[in-house]
């Protein structure tokens, strides 16, 4: 050990307040009695404490001295002897490092700035970036240049993103990308009431190349005091051609069953036009219009069967409320000249956990026209558990 490393290792002892080997420490004269009182004191403290100045000055001596040798030895003393400092030693020899190679020492306000552009997260570099120049104005020609250099990398890479999506897309097969949800729901009540009921659903949805396609069916029974009360079953397949950024061609195919309402089957089809009136990461928006073909089916006794060309009207509303509530209406209205059908679901998603969430729903079914004996307006609640895959 050199010279300048003897002498570092005698202040550390002092500043650490150790005893010197050569010292011969007094026997101890401690009760017995109170022994167990000083036990927690005895036990090694975790807390962080600040590095004795006297040993900050002889790591900074040694750093100067440009040794390596010195530097490590100090380094190793400094830490054995004063180990809730260790942080701070670490920072004082990552400084010195950073300089060295760096030749001037960190500026902490672009360091925040870097941090924020490795996160890529652009609106906290916007932000980071107009605090930069508050803080330090000399500079604002460099923060300047740096930001629209991060701007135009950024480009770069959503621009490659976005055609490596294209090319994916391009190649998956009609089976892949697809994403949905299912849900199921159940009642049971006894007493005055008798009455048992079960919901089942499932929506599916393949976002392509230049078409999206959607796929639902719901299943809704309920017998209440020995008999059905509820039979409802409906199967929906939509296509959607992309016209432009915010235009699209549609094609509906939609069979439902309804014995309650009196029709045994009921098929609609359609096609026609939409567009996106709101299109962003917590709110969605879009209406659709075209000419519909109507044809019903209805249970012997209940109705005269018919079919009919009629017009179509619909919506799709989606709203991210906060991260882990979503909103969403999805409703259409088919018009003939004998009965015009309305029909429209509201849903209120909660996150539970992972791709489990809770829903509440409301539909309501509206027949102009219905048969005789049931009422114009059927509606439904339902509380349903979901699972997204």
């Amino acid at each position: 050990m050199t010279f300048f490393s003897r002498h570092a290792a005698i202040v550390l002892f002092v500043a650490a307040a150790a005893t010197p080997a050569f010292a011969t420490p007094a026997a101890p004269t401690i009760s017995p009695l109170i022994v167990p009182a000083m036990v927690p004191s005895l036990l090694p403290e975790t807390t962080p404490l600040p590095l004795p100045d006297p040993v900050r000055a002889m790591i900074a001596a040694a750093i100067d001295s440009g040794q390596k040798r010195d530097i490590d030895t100090v380094v190793s003393l400094a830490k054995a002897t004063n180990p809730r400092s260790i942080g701070d030693i670490d920072a004082m020899i990552a400084a010195a490092k950073a300089v060295r190679e760096g030749g001037e020492q960190p500026d902490p306000v672009r360091q925040m700035l870097a941090a924020a552009m490795a996160s890529k997260k652009d609106s906290d570099v916007e932000a980071v970036g107009k605090l930069a120049r508050t803080t330090l104005p000399d500079q604002a020609a460099a923060i300047d240049a740096l930001l629209a250099q991060y701007r135009a990398d950024r480009a770069k890479e959503k621009a490659a993103e976005a055609a490596a999506a294209r090319a994916k897309l391009a190649q998956a097969k009609f089976w892949q990308n697809w994403k949905g949800e299912g849900q199921i729901g159940a009642s049971y009540s006894t007493g005055n009431t008798k009455s048992s009921g079960l919901s089942l659903g499932i929506a599916l949805a393949r976002k392509g190349l230049d078409w999206d396609q959607r796929f639902r069916a719901q299943a809704d029974y309920q017998r209440t005091n020995g008999r059905t009360s509820v039979e409802r079953y409906l199967v929906e397949y939509e296509p959607q051609i992309e016209v432009s950024e915010s235009a699209f061609a549609y094609g509906l195919g939609r069979w439902e069953r309804d014995r309650i309402l009196g029709f045994g089957a009921r098929w609609n089809a359609s096609a026609g036009l939409g567009y996106r009136l709101i299109a962003d990461k917590k709110m969605a928006l879009s209406v659709k219009a075209g000419p519909a073909w109507r044809d019903t089916d209805y249970i012997p006794g209940r109705g005269v069967d018919d079919s009919e060309l009629t017009g179509l009207a619909g919506l799709d509303f989606g709203w991210q409320l906060s991260p882990t509530l979503r909103l969403t209406q999805v409703a259409s209205t088919i018009v003939g000249g004998r009965n015009t059908s309305t029909s429209a679901l509201t849903a209120l998603n909660a996150k539970l956990t992972g791709a489990l969430s809770a829903r509440f729903s409301y539909s309501a079914e509206i027949d102009s026209d219905p048969p005789p004996g049931v009422e114009t307006v059927d509606t439904m609640t339902r509380f349903t558990l979901v699972y997204g895959f």
